[in-house]
């Protein structure tokens, strides 16, 4: 008889323990629940750069994807862009000014006229660069074959579809605020 007291006072201890456990769990879980119904931080750019990560997927028999985080500074007529692995390596640095874009890729360097030429040979197809850089701004510029989406730019999200010429290609960026 004796044990069975014992026995049903371990349960009752048990039984608040796991009660103020659950408590604290849900506890834990509402404050959760509230910190993703909170306003996400606006994102607050600043002219002439431009940090975050990038995605570009084409829609090809063998679909080609390509991620990675990046820094942009200057205008479409002259700036930087490097670009890095997740381990935060470059990958890549073009630079351009009026009639010629250059860039590096490990102990490879690359001279063009064209700008966009070697972004694509970096990133697998070609996107707007003068557009880009409108996109960054805000400003939805038009791109034929292109439809960029701004809905999301004061979360620092911009996304773009090309849908000429094909392949199909899918542009996503997020933006991080210089300050962050």
């Amino acid at each position: 008889m004796n044990l069975s007291a014992h026995t049903s006072a371990g349960h009752g201890s048990q039984t608040s323990a796991s009660l103020g456990l659950t408590r604290r769990a849900l506890g834990v879980a509402a404050a959760c629940l509230l910190a993703a119904c909170t306003t996400p931080a606006l994102y607050k750019p600043q002219p002439g750069l431009w940090r975050g990560r990038m995605s570009l997927t084409t829609e090809e028999a063998r679909p080609q994807s390509f991620s990675a985080s990046f820094e942009l500074t200057g205008s479409a007529q002259q700036g930087e862009l490097e670009i890095y692995n997740p381990l935060g390596n470059i990958v890549a640095r073009l630079f351009w000014s009026p009639g010629l874009a250059t860039v590096h890729t490990g102990s490879e360097q690359r001279s063009s006229a064209s700008l966009d030429e070697l972004i694509a040979r970096v990133v697998g197809t070609p996107i707007p660069v003068q557009a880009l850089f409108a996109w960054l701004q805000g400003d939805a510029q038009a791109v034929v074959g292109w439809q960029v989406d701004l809905s999301r730019y004061a979360q620092g999200r911009i996304s773009a579809v090309r849908e000429q010429p094909l392949p199909r290609a899918n542009l996503r960026l997020v933006l991080q605020s210089p300050d962050a």
